[in-house]
């Protein structure tokens, strides 16, 4: 679990806007905070596990 945390504190630290980035590193953060937030949803554990379950109820 801590190395979990630790991975996600390291992640945002990185792609933390900072008064020095020009407007291209700063729209490739966001864009890549954005995506990191998506990815996390989307291999969420609860998510996970409905998809499973509606899958195998299809099936």
């Amino acid at each position: 679990m801590n190395e979990a945390q630790d991975s996600y504190r390291q992640f945002f630290h990185f792609v933390t806007v900072r008064a020095g980035d020009s407007l291209l590193v700063a729209t490739g953060k966001i864009t890549l905070r954005i995506l990191g937030i998506l990815m996390m949803i989307i291999l969420s554990p609860f998510l996970f596990i409905g998809l499973f379950m509606a899958f195998a109820a299809a099936f």
